[in-house]
C-alpha cells in the first residue's frame, strides 16, 4: 500500500507539473473512487458505461458496473462470502455480436440482453454514458 500510494502521489505530482492529463488502467476500484475524475468500465473490449466517478459509484447502471462495485471486498462484512460474478469473459479471438456480458449477467435480466446487434452506448443523463442493452440495464 505505502509503494502503492507513493507511485500514485508521483503521477498526480507529474501530471500537475506537466499540466496533462493521465490514463490509468486498473482494476483496482479503491484506486479509481480515489484518484479519478472520470470512468470508463470496460467488458470484453468495449466501454460499458461512462460516467464522472463520483456519479458512476453513486449511481452505477450497467449490471457489469454493479457487478465489480459489488464484488470490492471493504464493501462486505468481515466473514462474509465475497461476490464473484459467475462464468468467464467471452472468448475475444471470436468476439460476440450481441451484449458480451448476457451469458454472466446475474445483477439485471439477461432474458432481456440484446442478441441480434452490439448495444452501443447511450448518453442517459448529461455526462453518464452506458451501452443500451435492457438486460444490463434492468435491476
Amino acid at each position: 500500500m505505502t509503494v502503492q500510494k507513493q507511485v500514485l502521489d508521483l503521477i498526480k505530482d507529474r501530471q500537475e507539473t506537466l499540466g496533462t492529463a493521465v490514463v490509468l488502467v486498473t482494476h483496482d476500484l479503491g484506486v479509481v473512487s480515489q484518484v479519478c475524475d472520470k470512468v470508463n468500465v470496460m467488458y470484453a473490449g468495449r466501454i460499458v458505461e461512462s460516467a464522472n466517478a463520483t456519479d458512476l459509484f453513486a449511481d452505477p447502471r450497467h449490471a457489469y458496473t454493479r457487478a465489480l462495485l459489488k464484488s470490492i471486498p471493504a464493501m462486505h462484512e468481515k466473514g462474509d462470502v465475497l461476490y464473484t460474478i459467475p462464468g468467464l469473459p467471452p472468448n475475444l479471438n471470436a468476439p460476440p455480436s450481441a451484449c458480451s456480458f448476457q451469458p454472466r449477467n446475474t445483477l439485471g435480466d439477461s432474458n432481456r440482453c440484446l442478441t441480434d446487434e452490439a448495444p452501443q452506448l447511450a448518453e442517459i443523463v448529461p455526462g453518464h454514458h452506458v451501452q443500451n442493452c435492457p438486460g444490463c440495464l434492468a435491476s
